[in-house]
């Protein structure tokens, strides 16, 4: 699947620590050294895995190709309490040496992003937090340092020069990248994620263009395809391609089906009326 986006053209690849039960960036390490030079690799600190992890790691292992058959098992999987990752405080030491980790999992001598991950917006005003992201940037284990967290954690961030690089939730209603874009007085990176989950924006748009059958004709007629379903998934996604033109977008490899379809909109023109129609059938009563 790594080849395959690849070869697709993806050139951003984004792991943490916790991601895959403890295993993403040791997963990702040989992939990385076959490609180094062409990679966009962020990684972060700040979110460890769940208590039981050698559990967690055996249901990944028994669960994962029930996943992929099974529609709606894997939100109902990621729901249960005892899969969710844990926030940790973050402090100078911390970072350092989770830093250090990351670079050994991934078996390369920098990230070119690492990432505060849902930290608590106090943490930042720490000065031992601050120098250690300065030492991390002076020694070239990663030449930016972003923020992925809540809205409040990255306009603190975004007064904080340390920070060139923003990840947040993608946000239907348009209210996250506009607050960002007013808070920053510098050339910085934008990424977005969760595409789909904010609010539950697919299942939300799925009801809407059911309940207004106009809505759904529309944006068939527009090339979104003809099932609500479809439509959801294809305007959310251009909605984010055009919303973020020059940033990244995180979009799911989770299946063969997933990667193709993404490619696929990826390679498209951008839309630029993909935002106002998302809002249009997301507000409809």
């Amino acid at each position: 699947m790594l080849e395959a986006a690849f070869e697709g053209g993806v050139t951003w690849y984004d792991v943490a620590p916790s991601y895959g039960a403890g295993r993403a960036e040791e997963i990702l390490a040989p992939f990385v050294a076959a490609h180094r030079d062409d990679l966009f690799v962020c990684s972060k600190a700040g979110l460890v895995p769940p208590k039981n992890n050698g559990l967690m790691r055996l249901a990944y292992d028994i669960g994962r190709p029930l996943v992929s058959v099974a529609r709606g098992l894997s939100r109902r999987f990621r729901s249960i309490k005892a899969t969710r990752n844990r926030r940790v405080a973050l402090n100078g030491d911390f970072l350092e040496a989770s830093i250090a980790s990351s670079l050994r999992r991934l078996r390369t001598d920098h990230l070119d992003v690492f990432a505060l991950h849902d930290p608590d917006p106090a943490d930042l005003d720490r000065d031992d937090v601050i120098r250690a992201l300065e030492r991390i940037l002076e020694r070239g284990d990663a030449r930016h340092i972003s923020m992925a967290g809540s809205l409040d954690a990255v306009l603190s961030a975004a007064a904080l020069p340390v920070f060139t690089f923003f990840q947040l939730a993608d946000d239907p209603d348009g209210r996250q990248l506009p607050a960002l874009n007013a808070a920053l007085d510098r050339p910085a990176g934008r990424i977005i994620h969760s595409v789909f989950g904010v609010g539950g924006a697919r299942d939300r748009m799925i009801s809407r263009l059911r309940a207004h059958p106009e809505l759904a004709a529309e944006a068939a007629a527009a090339g979104y395809g003809e099932r609500p379903e479809e439509i959801a998934t294809t305007l959310l996604m251009r909605r984010a391609f055009a919303v973020n033109p020059e940033g990244v977008v995180l979009s799911s490899m989770f299946s063969a089906g997933h990667l193709a379809h993404n490619l696929r909109l990826a390679s498209e023109p951008l839309d630029p009326a993909a935002p106002q129609l998302a809002e249009r059938i997301l507000s409809a009563t």
